[in-house]
């Protein structure tokens, strides 16, 4: 069964709601630049808060980063791993809204 392609778009889409409320940042991202902002500020604030995968966050801003840098068939390595390491930004998100009681 073929698996659908990830790519950085997607990626933005599936993670940028969860990834600008941590970040306190009113309107989700829409390009990378966005993104990896985003995804440092709410590394941090779960950092802070004490929400494990924190360091994950920051690893993926980094592939993220170096996907963009190539081209074709070679981004898909970089966003397979980032994909992996964003996994678990919903569950964060979660923990991290029971903390603040939202």
């Amino acid at each position: 069964m073929p698996t659908a392609t990830i790519t950085l778009d997607s990626l933005i889409r599936k993670y940028a709601d969860n990834l600008a409320y941590v970040a306190e940042m009113g309107i989700p991202a829409t390009d990378l630049g966005e993104f990896t902002h985003h995804l440092t500020y709410a590394a941090e604030t779960f950092n802070t808060a004490g929400v494990n995968g924190s360091e994950d966050l920051h690893s993926a801003a980094t592939l993220l980063g170096q996907a963009a840098e190539v081209d074709g068939a070679d981004k898909q390595p970089f966003l397979l791993r980032a994909a992996a390491l964003l996994r678990i930004v919903p569950e964060m998100t979660d923990e991290y809204r029971d903390m603040v009681g939202d």
